[in-house]
């Protein structure tokens, strides 16, 4: 598993530390590897908001890890998932005397609080109280995967437990489904657009999958969901088609995973239950 830092945490000392200890490169958004496991702080990832799909949208890939590090803002986390950071109030702590966590716990400012996903406790992912300290979360079972951490793996602390901090990110590095050793030369798959996520949540919502379809149903609606005039529902359709997320007839498996996966599924869902109210 090669492994990047966000262009934040590259430059700055907290991913100086993470470089002394692992095998690094900087993260590009503009050249995304086709696999690998990316660091980075959850705060510029919340404050961040334009670069949170395309962070979210690799991670879902076979083969991919993304995980948020400390610090964090206080509020939501992700979008999509129930996961919220808050400021921890009391001190916690492990049975494990030996274990990373341990050796960081006084250091631990923050709260990792939700359901979603999971935490392992055979991996040590949770504090004496039953709190989990990280936390997991994929699409389907071959999708690569989204994590939380509130260990901070930069503290200084860490610099004699090496070992113990890549033991830890190979672990959720496992997780992650596994890359298709098949490849198919020169073929490249069309990138989304943000108004090809509108028209999934609309063929969804509305069960309509064609272009004619979907602009029709439109056009019936008292209220206009969108302005047709500024999309360009051909060109949408061909690539939600060649990303196999639909065919003529229905969502796809891929398509719904994908729509599932992302921060539209509940205006998706509550699209669905407006048309056949």
């Amino acid at each position: 598993m090669k492994f990047f830092l966000s262009s934040d945490l590259y430059g700055h000392r907290r991913g100086r530390f993470l470089a002394s200890i692992l095998n690094v490169e900087e993260w590009s958004q503009d050249s995304r590897p086709a696999s690998g496991f990316v660091l980075v702080c959850g705060e510029a990832f919340q404050q961040a908001v334009d670069k949170q799909e395309s962070y979210l949208s690799w991670a879902r890939q076979p083969g991919c890890c993304l995980l948020l590090l400390p610090p964090f803002k206080v509020g939501p986390l992700i979008d999509g998932l129930d996961w919220s950071i808050s400021f921890s109030s009391t001190s916690q702590s492990v049975s494990d005397a030996h274990s990373l966590a341990d050796v960081v716990a006084q250091e631990v400012m923050f709260q990792l609080n939700g359901c979603d996903g999971s935490s392992e406790s055979s991996a040590g992912h949770y504090w004496n109280d039953h709190s989990s300290h990280t936390r997991y979360w994929k699409a389907h079972t071959n999708s690569g995967l989204v994590a939380a951490t509130v260990l901070p793996l930069w503290s200084i602390s860490l610099m004699d437990h090496a070992v113990q901090v890549l033991s830890f990110l190979t672990w959720l590095s496992r997780q992650t489904g596994k890359v298709s050793s098949v490849k198919v030369a020169d073929v490249v798959k069309p990138a989304l657009v943000p108004e090809d996520n509108t028209v999934l949540v609309c063929c969804y919502g509305m069960n309509v999958f064609s272009v004619a379809a979907l602009s029709e149903t439109l056009n019936k609606n008292a209220v206009p969901l969108l302005d047709l005039n500024r999309f360009d529902l051909p060109a949408s359709f061909e690539r939600l088609r060649s990303l196999g997320y639909l065919d003529n007839h229905t969502l796809t498996n891929e398509g719904l995973a994908y729509l599932q996966s992302s921060p539209y599924w509940a205006f998706a869902e509550h699209l669905k239950r407006v048309q056949e109210s």
